[in-house]
């Protein structure tokens, strides 16, 4: 602290040595008048020195003695006096009191050098406040008209430079002035600066130049700092700064030169004075505010109020009395304000030596303050410095006071960018934070979610109390809400961040609006109705298709939970001329206050809503009334360009041809996509409205060996398949036109089980409510758009090997059930024939060409194909039947009732094992035997197989045991082939057996055109 002291001390010991050089180099010293002469003899005019017209000059009191007045100037006038000038009159020039109301003379004789012949000049700068000057006899100049009294005098006070040639040796200078204005230091109270006539012009036109800077540099300054402050309007010490700086040009302005009069000559002497004080006011209560808000915390409240009230006083003084009026207490105004100069200089260095930043700065201002205040004080008591010294101290305060508002500037903008790097770390932690936050709490959720859910689902199979029922439903529906708030809640996050990125395309809106209304239905059990009320043709959107589907999924589920009943209706239209496309949510609803915009605009999804919304182009609108309802929601965005969608659906129809013929404009042949793709390799099909994720998939899956087709809508690619072909995937987009990938995808599952023929979803959200409408709908798995290509190559390989693994396990079956024919079997077979071929010669030959093809219809290796001809199946079962009529007799009675031209496809070894398993453990158990009956009947969409049979039937809970894979319950026959059907068709075995009456056993064969059908 003592160091920081010690600047103080430097500083003005510095500004005091400059001073003293100052002086001391200045010849005004060693000349000064005595008792009326100054000596100049030994003076060199041509040295270009101005000196000061200092010491004793002969006054005159009570005297305006002039060459017109023909009164003489010898001294013989009573009364005279030596004064010193400069310097105020006040204590001579009345007899009866102090004062500096009057009039008098001036006289100096000046003795010039020998020889001299130079014009001289004197610059004249304040003489109070009227006077004539004259020079050797000669009216020089003159400013206002000096009088006797306060009528006859005219006040005015302007410099001027006053020029003549001396006659001799000797010039006589004679000031008559007069002060009727001004209340304190009357007469010639500054300097009047005498040389030779170019060093005076050359020294006022450097006062003027140096005027005319500061004047510059307080203008710049202060409009600097007064835009500085517009930018940064909590900074007020750069407003009080600011203000410092024009204050500072007004004070420069009227007081020296006094320019700001000589421009504006109109100006009379009681406001010249009032502009000069009142600056002089500014300056100590701009300085005054400008240290207290640098230092805020180093100030008292109740000081500084007190203060400013002084000064306030002080300004409506000024401005409520005449110059004759408020000069006269000029000294107390003075007085009274110094105190803002001390505390600014106690604020000043409180605050350098407690923050110690940029203490160098302020101490070295503060000085410059105490030395400024100092000069004015003396400068107010009539104390002027001989020679006229350049304001150091005000410049030196400017200077370090703008050099300390930049260091903490820049120190600020320091520790901006060190807390902007903190706050982008903090920021990516709190991300962070809330992905790993949200993660650890969706785990647990879904968890308490699923152990609800099956909870339920246990109430449900056993015993029902509703009331539990009902607060595990009211348990999985909050909890879900909670978990699509915490998705929420990152969305809002990325909102705010900026970091939500949109891949802009022309969007189907019907087709997404229908995506959506799919889920809902799932959603909302069936509670609420929903309605897409979007006419075809609607333009296209020109939008991120999942973050659509995000904005109509949130509306949506505001519009339920603002207590919307019955129908909520969803309707694209057209909007602004085609400009836009129109979205409107429309929903009635009892009981609950009028909607309005700002209709709980608190909720999560609905403020992503409206950001996503205004991202896209458009604005949320929320309103009451309405033809279908109490409350509507609206947005409107940009509709696709002509080329990206209007062109698009006029060119629906050529793109069907196009996929027809599998993949042109822009897309090979499937053949010509890879080299590993070929004529006889199976097919994927590929139905999307989007060519680019086209062509993309094509090509990942032609590098697995798929022959692919390719479709551009839902209508096309149920025509793919249904045109038969040898499927092993599908791959669907959920927004299709023409049909729904949901909808298409039901179709595939009504002859198509999930694992004969795997489809895999693109949907552009993934959230668990789209996902559980897909898999609803009959998907195996999901991928999000737009498809990465290895996740997308990964998903399709799992698909297509469990296919394939499912169909070697079918084949095994196969092979399994082929190695069903039991040594015993063949035993009696062979038996039967012999003991027939003694008695019945063409009853053996009979027997053994139908043991014969059925030995060779069981080991046909045509039996592993997914599917055979119902005739191949039938000769098989004729064959058996035939050898076990000759075996048992009467014991069998069989009748068949089949259609005509029965001619279908279903897997093979799938009746002659239903006969099998009814003779062997239906009818023949029975002593008297029974009845079988094997019925064909053709259905809607398919045929149906019946295998009947009067038999012991299966005991209760038999036939479901088989089924379900119980190996302890038998049947390994009826459930192979209920095994197999399920996974051709996605449907198996329907058994309906009544113990000791009897057995029937059905199963539905879906017709499904083949490559054979098609070649034949």
């Amino acid at each position: 602290m003592k160091n920081k002291w010690w600047i103080i001390a430097i500083v003005l010991a510095v500004f005091s040595l400059v001073r003293f050089v100052w002086m001391v180099g200045d010849p005004s010293g060693k000349y000064a008048a005595k008792d009326g002469t100054l000596d100049l003899t030994g003076w060199q005019a041509d040295s270009g020195k101005v000196l000061s017209l200092r010491g004793e000059w002969i006054f005159y009191p009570g005297a305006l003695l002039t060459p017109e007045s023909g009164l003489p100037l010898d001294g013989a006038v009573p009364g005279v006096v030596s004064l010193k000038v400069p310097g105020g009159w006040d204590s001579v020039v009345s007899k009866d009191k102090k004062t500096a109301y009057g009039y008098g003379t001036y006289k100096l004789t000046i003795k010039l050098p020998p020889g001299d012949d130079k014009p001289y000049a004197l610059r004249v700068q304040i003489v109070r406040t009227a006077h004539k000057l004259y020079i050797d006899g000669k009216l020089a100049g003159q400013r206002g008209v000096p009088g006797v009294d306060r009528i006859s005098t005219d006040p005015e006070v302007e410099p001027y430079t006053a020029k003549w040639t001396p006659i001799g040796s000797t010039t006589e200078i004679v000031f008559a002035a007069a002060n009727f204005d001004y209340g304190r230091l009357g007469g010639l109270f500054e300097d009047i600066r005498f040389g030779e006539a170019g060093a005076v012009d050359r020294e006022t036109k450097l006062r003027s130049v140096g005027n005319l800077f500061f004047m510059g540099f307080y203008a710049v300054s202060g409009l600097f700092f007064l835009i500085l402050y517009a930018y940064r309007r909590e900074r007020k010490e750069l407003l009080y700064f600011s203000s410092f700086f024009w204050l500072s040009l007004l004070f420069w302005a009227t007081h020296g030169e006094r320019l700001l009069f000589w421009l504006f000559p109109g100006i009379d002497y009681d406001w010249q004075t009032k502009l000069q004080t009142l600056s002089s006011l500014g300056l100590y209560g701009s300085l005054f505010l400008f240290a207290c808000a640098m230092f805020p915390e180093y100030g008292r409240a109740g000081t500084q109020r007190t203060l400013l009230a002084i000064l306030a006083t002080s300004i409506a003084f000024v401005l409520a009395t005449d110059a004759s009026v408020f000069s006269r207490f000029e000294q107390l105004l003075m007085l009274l304000d110094a105190p803002m100069f001390f505390y600014a200089f106690v604020v000043l260095v409180s605050g350098s030596l407690k923050r110690g930043e940029g203490a160098v700065y302020t101490l070295i201002a503060a000085a410059c303050l105490l030395m400024e205040s100092v000069l004015q004080a003396l400068n107010y008591w009539g104390y002027s410095p001989g020679v006229p010294v350049p304001p150091l101290e005000r410049i030196v305060f400017v200077i370090a006071m703008a050099l300390y508002i930049a260091h903490r500037f820049f120190t600020g903008m320091r520790q901006i960018e060190v807390l902007s790097n903190r706050l982008l770390v903090a920021d990516r932690l709190k991300n962070d934070f809330l992905a790993n936050t949200s993660q650890e709490i969706r785990l647990p959720l879904h968890g308490m979610i699923n152990l609800a859910q099956l909870m339920i689902e246990e109430g449900e199979a056993g015993s029902r109390d509703e009331g539990r029922q009902e607060r595990l439903a009211l348990l999985v529906t909050t909890g879900r809400r909670l978990a699509y708030m915490l998705d929420d809640i990152l969305d809002l996050s990325k909102l705010n961040d900026g970091g939500v990125e949109l891949k802009l395309r022309a969007v189907d809106i019907r087709m997404a609006i229908n995506g959506v209304l799919e889920a809902m239905r799932y959603m909302a059990d069936g509670k609420i109705s929903f309605a897409n009320r979007t006419e075809p043709g609607v333009p296209h959107m020109f939008a991120d298709e999942r973050r659509l589907m995000q904005i109509l999924f949130n509306l949506l589920h505001y519009a339920i939970k603002a207590g919307a009943k019955g129908v909520v209706s969803v309707q694209a239209e057209p909007d602004g001329g085609g400009r836009k496309t129109l979205v409107s949510v429309r929903a009635a609803r009892e009981g609950l206050p009028e909607a309005t915009e700002t209709t709980d605009t608190s909720e999560v999804s609905l403020d992503i809503s409206r950001k996503l919304i205004q991202l896209l182009g458009g604005e949320l609108k929320i309103g009451s009334g309405g033809a279908d309802g109490d409350f509507f929601i609206s947005f409107a965005l940009p509709a696709a360009p002509v080329s990206g969608a209007s062109k698009g659906i006029e060119e629906w129809g050529r793109r069907n041809e196009i996929a027809a013929t599998k993949i042109e404009d822009g897309f090979a042949s499937p053949s010509s996509h890879g080299s590993a793709a070929s004529t006889d390799a199976p097919q994927a099909l590929v139905v999307d409205d989007d060519p680019v994720a086209l062509r993309v998939m094509a090509n990942l899956l032609e590098q697995e060996g798929l022959s692919v087709v390719v479709a551009t809508d839902g209508l096309q690619g149920l025509k793919e398949l249904e045109s038969g072909g040898d499927w092993e995937l599908v791959v669907l987009d959920v927004m299709l036109p023409g049909m729904s990938g949901y909808d298409l995808c039901r179709r595939i599952r009504m002859t198509r089980s999930f694992y004969d023929l795997p489809v895999l979803f693109l949907t552009s959200r993934n959230q668990p409510a789209d996902l559980l409408v897909g898999f609803d709908a009959g998907a195996n798995d999901y991928v999000t758009q737009p498809i990465d290509a290895s996740e997308f190559r990964a998903r399709a390989k799992t698909l297509l090997k469990m296919k394939r693994s499912i169909g070697e396990r079918l084949h095994m079956e196969m092979a399994f059930i082929q190695a069903q024919i039991k040594p015993h079997f063949l035993y009696n077979t062979l038996n039967t024939i012999a003991s027939l071929s003694e008695t019945d010669p063409d009853k053996t030959r009979e027997l053994l060409v139908g043991f014969g093809n059925y030995l060779r219809s069981s080991f046909d290796l045509r039996n592993l194909d997914k599917r055979v001809p119902f005739s191949k199946e039938w000769a098989l079962v004729q064959s058996y039947l035939q050898i076990e009529q000759a075996r048992f007799g009467d014991r069998m009675r069989v009748e068949v009732d089949l259609p005509e031209f029965a001619e279908f496809y279903l897997p093979p070894l799938s009746v002659q094992p239903l006969v099998e398993n009814a003779l062997r453990h239906g009818i023949l158990p029975r002593f008297e035997g029974g009845s079988l009956t094997i019925r064909v009947s053709k259905e809607e969409g398919g045929y149906r197989v019946r295998v009947i049979d009067d038999g012991v039937g299966f005991p209760p809970g038999k036939a479901e045991a088989v089924l379900s894979g119980d190996a302890r319950a038998g049947g390994i026959g009826l459930r192979n082939v209920h095994r197999r059907l399920i996974n051709v068709y996605g449907a198996g075995l329907e058994i309906a057996s009544e113990q000791g009456v009897g057995t029937e056993v059905g199963f539905a064969i879906p017709t499904i055109r083949t490559n054979e059908e098609e070649k034949g």
